[in-house]
């Protein structure tokens, strides 16, 4: 026996023994060397109970390993044995050492607070058959019992005192270690009893189904590594905080490992057991399996942060990337690593749909999206934002031509052709792209700290302005761009108030008669009256209106103050108005029109609606239920700039049309275009074959009205017969 003090013996139950074990052992994290194989014998035997039934005997208790070295003390034999020299047990532990040898029986002295003796009697009882622990000693203070005195030494064969302390202790040891293995053989959670560093001692069986091992597999495994290791870092920092005692348990969602490497999601908690002055004697690991919660966490997750169509991140996950990565740009505040954001949308997805159906336009957006994905790489993300709107996000751009290029991969990666069900389709998309600033750039809110909604703001604008004038390419946002918007938006809230306050104006232009010069009917032209910028013409805030969901409230003081004009001035003939894609293909022209008519009582012939050509091709169910609601109304229906798009003649066919206007293309070209009078000739036999009146526009000169007389055209409008002007009604 190594020579230590008693005081040393007597510093707690299991505390030094432990420190004798595993010393080699890191302290400060849960995974450690594979356990000696004293640890792994002795551990198993001496759990939280043991300890709580040896401190609650009054018989003092010191156990020995074979080699002599103290593995344990009790509460009793610490309070005894304080100030004794560890040589007066090292003789009496020497001669009971070998298992031939039986009980002895001595006494001690050691020196009380007060100066006076304490009287000791103890009693060294080899335990057969457990080599790691061959001697326990107990120890009785004489005064408290008020016994007498034993002898000095006591024979072999004579200390029934001791034998029966013996038998009861092991009787009691047996008992405790029984009552710790059924209760956790019995519950039906995972537990564990582990060193402090992290080797498993002792485990149940519900741990063991858990895991799928057996339990010797288990026992002396580190339970690091039975640990996925991406929950290494998570777990590192609470063991150490455990260990230290400054928290008293821990709870945690991680990954066990089964022995084919499938993972296994435990609600894992880790508490210590500790000896009286807090050192940590064992850690107690409970498991509850909680897979089947945790796949219906991560479903819902998905659901809730993914696209279900193509399983892209979708736009509440996409705005909270965007606002982490320009947060880390903002940290780094490096003009060379920017954010990137790119706005990209299919174009003419609406007529893939309306065309095939849905179906098909599904299949078209899956393998965009699949596109797009193989052109990025982490840490990009692609995101679909809703319909044919999808985003793309990279950190670390240099610069606008850095985000180019990507655009341009994307384009090209899109822009193949793509085969359904034997049909085949070739997409082509239009990319708006924005960029986070660099310090001291004001461009996009807070140099330092960015928005991320308004870098898609600003993307979505860049869009917009590649759908109109590079359609199929790419717009990058930039100052000039940035001050084109913000004097749209703000000419957008000055046509509300305009449209609010009265300042719409309707002019009109003269519709005359060839043969006779009367005028038979007028076209009304909207106007603005700006207090600031005077009178503007529909083309500085028509496509405003469009863009901002207005057109439907324009169209409709249109129609109405239309309708008022022709009620008011029979004379002059009918009124025609031209109205908006969207009002035709939405669900309010037709009520607006019926509601003018009944507001004025004017005859529903002297109101005649113009439409393009692309409302014509479009054939939406919608507009065709529209134009046939003014034909059964008796309103009549005009193609304006007739063939100057994809004219459809079946469609004249078709739809209930009374009239065509020429594109004053055509008719400026008269007496100077072979082609351009040929094309009138033809449309005016048309008109004729067809039945439905012909309105030539633009006409300025005497010779264009002659040639057009003498082709056959009956009807003019232009500059030779007057201008636009105001009417008051």
């Amino acid at each position: 026996m190594s020579a230590r003090s008693a005081e040393q013996l007597s510093t707690g139950p299991l505390d030094r023994s432990r420190d004798a074990v595993t010393r080699a052992e890191p302290a400060h994290s849960v995974p450690g060397t594979r356990p000696t194989p004293r640890e792994r014998d002795l551990e198993p035997d001496l759990g939280p109970d043991l300890d709580q039934v040896l401190d609650a005997v009054t018989v003092g208790v010191v156990v020995h390993s074979s080699d002599g070295e103290p593995l344990l003390t009790n509460a009793a034999a610490r309070g005894m044995l304080c100030g004794l020299p560890s040589t007066v047990l090292e003789h009496a532990v020497a001669a009971v050492a070998t298992r031939n040898a039986g009980p002895r029986t001595f006494t001690l002295s050691t020196p009380r607070p007060d100066g006076s003796a304490r009287r000791l009697v103890a009693t060294a009882v080899p335990i057969a058959g457990s080599a790691p622990i061959p001697v326990v000693t107990t120890v009785r203070d004489l005064a408290v019992e008020r016994q007498p005195a034993p002898h000095p030494v006591r024979s072999p064969a004579s200390p029934r005192i001791g034998d029966d302390e013996s038998a009861t202790l092991r009787r009691s040891l047996a008992m405790a270690e029984r009552r710790l293995r059924a209760t956790m053989e019995t519950s039906p959670v995972g537990t564990a009893l582990l060193t402090p560093h992290g080797r498993l001692l002792q485990v149940n069986r519900a741990l063991t189904r858990m895991l799928g091992r057996d339990r010797d597999d288990l026992i002396g495994q580190g339970l690091a590594d039975l640990t996925h290791v991406e929950d290494h870092p998570r777990e590192a920092p609470l063991v150490e905080q455990l260990l230290a005692r400054k928290i008293g348990s821990y709870e945690l969602e991680k990954r066990l490992l089964r022995p084919d490497g499938h993972a296994v999601w435990v609600r894992s908690t880790m508490a210590p057991v500790c000896d009286d002055d807090g050192s940590v004697l064992h850690l107690v690991m409970q498991a509850q399996d909680v897979s089947e919660t945790r796949q219906a966490v991560e479903m819902l997750t998905r659901q809730a942060m993914r696209d279900s169509l193509t399983g892209l991140a979708n736009r509440a996950m996409c705005v909270g990337r965007i606002q982490e990565s320009l947060d880390r740009a903002a940290r780094r505040r490096d003009p060379h690593r920017r954010v990137a954001a790119l706005c990209c949308d299919l174009d003419d997805f609406r007529v893939v749909n309306d065309s095939v159906g849905p179906p098909f336009g599904d299949a078209v957006l899956v393998e965009v999206a699949a596109r797009i994905r193989r052109t990025i790489t982490p840490p990009d993300i692609a995101a679909r934002l809703a319909g044919d709107e999808f985003v793309i996000v990279r950190e670390g751009v240099q610069d606008e031509q850095d985000a180019a290029r990507l655009a341009r991969e994307v384009l090209d990666a899109v822009r193949r052709p793509i085969s359904v069900d034997g049909r085949v389709v070739v997409p082509t998309m239009s990319i708006g792209i924005a960029l986070s600033p660099v310090a001291g750039d004001p461009a996009i809110g807070d140099p330092v700290r960015p928005d991320a909604l308004g870098l898609l703001r600003d993307a979505g604008t860049a869009l917009h302005e590649a759908k109109r004038f590079d359609r199929g390419g790419f717009q990058v946002m930039d100052e000039h761009l940035r001050r084109r918007t913000v004097d749209r938006l703000d000419l957008e809230s000055q046509l509300r108030t305009g449209l609010d306050h009265g300042e719409l104006r309707l002019h009109v232009q003269p519709i005359v008669d060839l043969t006779t010069g009367r005028m038979v009917g007028r076209e009304a032209l909207v106007r603005w009256q700006h207090p600031e910028h005077g009178l503007l013409p529909p083309g500085r805030f028509l496509g405003v209106a469009e863009e901002a969901g207005m057109i439907a409230d324009l169209g409709r003081w249109v129609i109405g103050e239309a309708a008022r004009i022709a009620a008011a001035t029979p004379e002059a003939g009918y009124v025609a108005i031209n109205v908006s894609p969207s009002q035709v293909t939405g669900t309010g022209l037709a009520d607006d029109v019926e509601a003018a008519l009944a507001a004025t009582g004017v005859p529903p012939s002297r109101l005649v609606v113009e439409l393009t050509e692309s409302v014509m091709l479009g054939g939406a169910p919608e507009g065709r239920t529209q134009l046939e609601r003014l034909d059964n109304l008796g309103v009549r229906l005009v193609v304006d700039d007739f063939g100057t798009g994809f004219s459809a003649l079946s469609h004249l066919r078709d739809l209930p049309v009374s009239g065509i206007k020429i594109d004053r293309s055509f008719t400026q070209g008269l007496g100077q275009d072979t082609h351009c009078e040929r094309i009138v000739e033809a449309l005016t036999g048309l008109a004729q074959g067809l039945g439905v009146d012909l309105v030539a526009e633009g006409v300025e000169t005497e010779g264009q009205a002659q040639r057009l007389t003498d082709i056959g055209c009956v009807h003019a409008q232009g500059y030779l017969f007057g201008r636009p002007e105001p009417v008051s009604a």
